[in-house]
């Protein structure tokens, strides 16, 4: 799921933050261009697979109105260090939910990895003494569409190629 671009530029901001005050720790931040909500992972897909993904998503979102995005607390478990969604949530899920039902049955997806709706800000290499700070701040947007996106990866990172775009109920 996109970000819009203002959401971007203040999400930016608070990685710079963040990059100073864990300033002892050894983190791969995300780029702001690659910064989005996954919904489902699929691995690694088959081109001819591809049409067959894009029209199960479009069967799964067909009729699923807009909604509004608001993060919550910055948390981190594991390697990734994440905004958690406060408002939406729900939603994530149903949407999530449709999404790997339909793309189970039609054997699109192999593995479902499980969905805990979250923006991840960076991954953690080394933890540093430094406690994770709390964040005061929400970042709220409308999500009116969803994107199927292809990853591309790279020793700089990965970069995040848009296949095709979903709209959802205004």
């Amino acid at each position: 799921m996109p970000l819009p671009g203002q959401v971007k530029k203040q999400l930016t901001v608070k990685i710079g933050k963040l990059k100073k005050s864990l300033s002892d720790w050894t983190v791969n931040w995300v780029a702001p261009e690659n910064l989005h909500i996954t919904l489902v992972f699929f691995g690694w897909v088959k081109e001819e697979q591809v049409k067959i993904i894009k029209t199960d998503i479009a069967e799964a979102v067909s009729g699923l109105p807009a909604f509004k995005i608001i993060t919550g607390k910055l948390s981190v478990e594991g390697r990734p260090i994440w905004l958690e969604i406060e408002d939406g949530r729900g939603k994530l899920h149903k949407i999530s939910e449709a999404l790997v039902r339909k793309l189970t049955i039609r054997g699109s997806l192999e593995e479902e990895r499980g969905f805990h709706p979250h923006l991840t800000l960076g991954r953690m290499k080394k933890r540093g003494e430094t406690k994770l700070p709390s964040v005061s701040e929400t970042f709220s947007w409308k999500v009116s569409r969803l994107v199927l996106y292809e990853s591309k990866l790279s020793p700089k990172g990965p970069t995040y190629i848009p296949r095709s775009s979903f709209s959802l109920g205004r």
